[in-house]
């Protein structure tokens, strides 16, 4: 499906079901909270939509770089009435400026979501394909345009926001310019959920064991995993901040003891005052 052709859908069914993130995200914070979460490469602003009824006071800013799909984005803010989520039209990375961007679509052979769904305008990105042939059979990158780049250090300096609860993160490839972008915030951020692949789909890619290193580097806790297909190589990431005591209720509330004793080695590593 080229992305001239894309069309809003209806999303009832799918924000009917709990996501993974969505059950992690439940354990760690309370829907009452003010939280400040972001949702960067919303696609069609539907996870905003899910969060947004689940945390009512929360304040969600949807990054989506790609004109046809902030078209749907705004097309669902407007229709499920999500008043507390701004769509904020650039690409998050490593850098100011401008970037080329590959665009998407296709449409698989069998319609795994259903017939009333768009398939192609979920795998662009800021990284080129790593294989001319379709990827996964079916997603073309027939287009490239140039976008319109920032990092989120800078984009928080110019909102003045001190702090993010959760970023949920989906960006074909590209998490870590996003988190080379985040250095001086990634102290401030309690978790943040992302994508990962442990073969490369996009050229240049930071396959999981890198994103889990840099991670750790950073204070962080690999706290769940999952993987939705061997033959993909594609998963899930949930990572949360050990400088938060609401990291380590969470991770106690799993029951995850080994975890936690791997866990208190890396904080005292990493969080250790450094000699200067």
């Amino acid at each position: 499906m080229a992305p001239e052709e894309l069309r809003p859908v209806e999303l009832d069914a799918y924000l009917a079901q709990p996501s993974e993130a969505e059950r992690e995200f439940r354990r760690l914070f309370s829907p009452a909270l003010p939280l400040v979460i972001f949702d960067i490469g919303a696609c069609e602003g539907e996870d905003s939509v899910r969060y947004s009824r689940i945390y009512p006071r929360a304040r969600i800013l949807a990054f989506e770089p790609l004109p046809a799909n902030q078209t749907l984005v705004r097309a669902n803010f407007s229709r499920y009435s999500t008043v507390q989520a701004e769509l904020v039209p650039v690409a998050l990375s490593d850098h100011e400026g401008d970037a080329v961007f590959h665009v998407s679509s296709g449409r698989p052979a069998d319609p795994f979501a259903g017939e009333n769904w768009n398939y192609g305008n979920k795998s662009s990105s800021l990284l080129a394909p790593a294989s001319p042939s379709p990827m996964h059979g079916w997603i073309n990158f027939k287009e490239s345009i140039v976008v319109r780049t920032t990092t989120l250090d800078s984009f928080c300096a110019s909102r003045n926001l001190r702090h993010i609860d959760f970023i949920q993160m989906d960006v074909q490839g590209a998490e870590r310019l996003v988190l080379d972008g985040a250095s001086a915030m990634l102290p401030r951020i309690g978790a943040i959920w992302l994508e990962v692949a442990n073969r490369e789909l996009y050229r240049g890619q930071s396959l999981d064991r890198e994103i889990m290193r840099f991670m750790r580097s950073h204070g962080f806790a690999l706290a769940f995993e999952t993987y939705r297909d061997a033959s993909t190589g594609e998963g899930d990431h949930l990572y949360v901040n050990l400088r938060h005591p609401r990291s380590w209720i969470y991770l106690a509330g799993r029951g995850c003891s080994a975890l936690l004793r791997r866990m208190r080695s890396v904080a005292r590593r990493v969080l250790q005052p450094k000699n200067k």
